[in-house]
């Protein structure tokens, strides 16, 4: 008896680890973001139960209008795509990601919070430890990245237009 309680705690641990506990797959990822943007090749990927992160080279900045990804000049206009489910393309050249999060949490803090959620976490729990980190949190609080938000799969795009790169990042929130 002790043994077989001995396996089924060994088993249990290990479910974390196994293939099928991730939230994402590389390749269903890229082919899901191919709608909106020209991806190049991945240079980052992680995933796991509770979020992932990821970093592809792009071969253009320019956003595909696709897929019902919808552009919001405004924080107003986004929240109200935001709380019919759209994805959102923040196009608002004077703000960083960073603000656009603070303008929707002073106008409803809950979905203004929950996109800071879906970034955060999987910048803190799936980005590695170093250079990609470093490098999502700097496109996270600069104005030359754009962002695109999808409130029903919980993720977020951030497409660095200088460096043409675009971090994605999704929590289960």
């Amino acid at each position: 008896m002790p043994n077989r309680l001995i396996r089924a705690a060994m088993l249990i641990a290990a479910l974390p680890v196994l293939p099928g506990c991730t939230l994402d797959r590389e390749a269903a990822l890229r082919e899901e973001l191919s709608a909106w943007l020209a991806l190049q090749d991945t240079l980052y990927f992680r995933s796991r139960s509770s979020c992932t992160a990821a970093l592809f080279a792009l071969e253009t900045e320019r956003v595909q209008f696709a897929g019902g990804l919808s552009r919001a000049g405004g924080t107003a206009t986004g929240l109200a795509l935001i709380e019919r489910g759209v994805p959102v393309y923040f196009d608002l050249m004077a703000m960083s990601p960073s603000e656009i999060s603070e303008g929707l949490m002073t106008r409803d803090l809950a979905r203004g919070i929950g996109l800071l959620s879906s970034g955060l976490g999987p910048v803190l729990d799936c980005a590695g430890s170093g250079e990609e980190k470093a490098r999502i949190i700097e496109m996270f609080v600069s104005t030359r990245t754009r962002l695109i938000y999808v409130p029903g799969g919980n993720a977020l795009i951030l497409v660095s237009r200088p460096d043409r790169v675009a971090a994605f990042l999704r929590g289960n929130v």
